[in-house]
């Protein structure tokens, strides 16, 4: 049995809804090429209060569009900004932006870890970021 992909778990979209208020264009190895997100403004359900936002892959095999939902517009564009770096990383296309194969969005922690899960992967990525920002030691020459 083929495990679910990650696009499968999110909502599909008929129609992209709002204006657009990003938008980022990858190459494919290595050539410019019209792969691109498009995130749209967050709206709000009158229903429900809560937020959704929409947003659309193009350029690889179909155009992808997906809605995804936050309490507030704020955490709507977030899980909007995640879900579609999370959803190109899953295509496993040879994609780079700027010429670096990291794409620019950026990993985030799922909210529903505990607090103590939570606090060790901080302090786990905050020790990694400070060996990252030392100047390399020298290596001592062997006379």
């Amino acid at each position: 049995m083929a495990s679910e992909s990650f696009a499968d778990r999110l909502e599909r979209s008929s129609r992209a809804s709002g204006p657009i208020i990003a938008e980022r264009v990858f190459e494919l190895d290595g050539r410019q090429r019209a792969v691109r997100v498009r995130i749209r403004k967050p709206r709000r359900d009158s229903k429900t209060g809560d937020h959704w936002c929409t947003f659309e892959v193009s350029g690889l095999d179909e155009v992808l569009a997906f809605k995804v939902w936050g309490i507030d517009s704020l955490q709507a564009l977030q899980l909007a900004i995640r879900a579609s770096g999370e959803l190109l990383r899953e295509k496993g296309q040879a994609l780079s932006w700027v010429g670096d194969q990291d794409l620019g969005f950026p990993k985030t922690l799922p909210s529903f870890l505990s607090a103590a899960a939570t606090s060790r992967l901080e302090r786990m990525i905050d020790r990694e970021l400070e060996k990252g920002a030392r100047p390399p030691r020298k290596k001592r020459s062997s006379r």
